[in-house]
């Protein structure tokens, strides 16, 4: 068995992106749960989707509207209107936001663009995205005004926006759009860097922003609708994808951040606090809430830079006190067991989520509380680990 070696190699040039999760209005059931979740992960900002063509939308938006007030995070809205009658739907949003509730940003799509179109294709007669977010700078002159779309990077490539036209960029990613195996969703994440750096080029400067992203797809651009999938089977463009509450979500979620931090966006929504992409259910906390969790204490802190000797261990670190105490997260894109080596730091604590640990994590909302163990960890199939170390090489922050 080899030995994968972690090492130290000093302070990252860019910083980790601001950490939020999904909201969708339409399935906001119970308040009270999500807001239970939106506390436990300290989320940095939500991102509400809400179609206004749907009855009682605006209804079920004032709801969520309310729960996310509750808390102290950030609200950006992704919103879908009726292609012929815009207007009417956007003032009626406007006298909801703009005298009780703070939006940072809102994204407006015009509900014949969440499809897909050839570029030689047929598009649609109504008005553009870029005409719809000009007319919602009208209603809602206080609100940064975003473009892209809600589904994924090739709707927003093959429909770019007007450079100076928008105040943010932003696009969802799925791993399942081609292919659901395990091994084309870790395959997946190689294309990351390089959609980042696409999507980084058409903000032309401005934010760039990830919208909800997760291992399943709310949204099948290409076929109308998405696959039904009752027996959560591993099937491309499902919302009900049987990983969501296993450890390969987790790890694909550490290894899905991480991207983002080395690409340079600047804030990114992974899984969402209610169906379908929620990270607990019902007091059950799946793998993904405990990374998503200790990710958010990434918020402010000095990022690090880990290199590793696979291509199958992913490595996130940040200082903890701008000096010689780390935090060091460990994810294992393999299904294969994984020993290591960290070089230039001393292990002080760590705790690893895996299959042996899955059943006592469920019910425990605090289990990746670091310094359980001292040992470097072994990592098993799909497995992550935090650890707490001390530098013994300088810092240089």
């Amino acid at each position: 068995m080899n030995t994968v070696s972690i090492q130290y190699a000093g302070p990252a040039l860019l910083g980790f992106p601001a950490l939020g999760q999904g909201l969708w209005v339409d399935r906001l059931n119970d308040g009270a749960e999500a807001l239970e979740i939106i506390d436990w992960l300290q989320s940095a900002h939500l991102e509400l989707l809400v179609d206004l063509r749907n009855d009682g939308a605006f209804d079920r938006l004032e709801q969520a509207l309310r729960v996310c007030a509750s808390s102290e995070t950030d609200i950006w809205l992704l919103v879908v209107v009726d292609d012929a009658q815009p207007h009417a739907q956007l003032r009626q949003l406007a006298g909801l936001i703009n005298e009780r509730f703070v939006i940072r940003g809102v994204l407006v799509t015009p509900a014949a663009y969440l499809e897909s179109y050839q570029p030689d294709g047929i598009w649609p007669c109504g008005m553009t995205p870029v005409e719809v977010a000009q007319l919602a700078r009208e209603y809602v002159p206080q609100v940064m005004i975003g473009a892209g779309v809600p589904t994924f990077f090739t709707e927003l490539n093959r429909c770019r926006p007007t450079p100076g036209s928008f105040d943010y960029l932003t696009h969802a990613t799925s791993p399942i759009v081609h292919a659901a195996d395990d091994a084309s969703i870790v395959e997946s994440l190689q294309a990351l860097p390089d959609v980042f750096r696409s999507g980084r080029a058409l903000a032309d400067g401005k934010p760039y922003r990830l919208t909800t992203s997760a291992v399943g797809a709310w949204r099948n651009p290409y076929g109308g609708q998405l696959t039904p999938n009752p027996q959560r089977e591993r099937l491309t463009l499902s919302d009900q994808d049987p990983r969501q509450r296993g450890l390969l979500a987790a790890v694909w979620t550490l290894a899905h951040y991480h991207a983002a931090q080395c690409s340079g966006v600047d804030a990114i929504a992974l899984w969402a606090v209610n169906e379908p992409f929620s990270v607990a259910s019902a007091q059950h906390y799946w793998p993904v809430f405990h990374v998503i969790k200790g990710l958010s204490l990434a918020r402010g802190r000095s990022a690090l830079v880990f290199e590793t000797s696979s291509p199958d261990i992913v490595a996130l670190g940040w200082s903890e006190d701008g000096g010689e105490n780390v935090r060091l997260w460990l994810g294992n894109l393999s299904c294969e067991l994984q020993t290591f080596e960290i070089i230039g730091a001393e292990v002080t604590g760590c705790t690893v989520l895996d299959q042996d640990s899955y059943v006592t994590a469920l019910s425990d909302p605090q289990f990746m509380q670091p310094a359980r163990e001292s040992p470097v960890p072994t990592l098993k199939a799909w497995a992550v680990a935090v650890i707490d170390c001390r530098l013994t090489v300088e810092p240089a922050l």
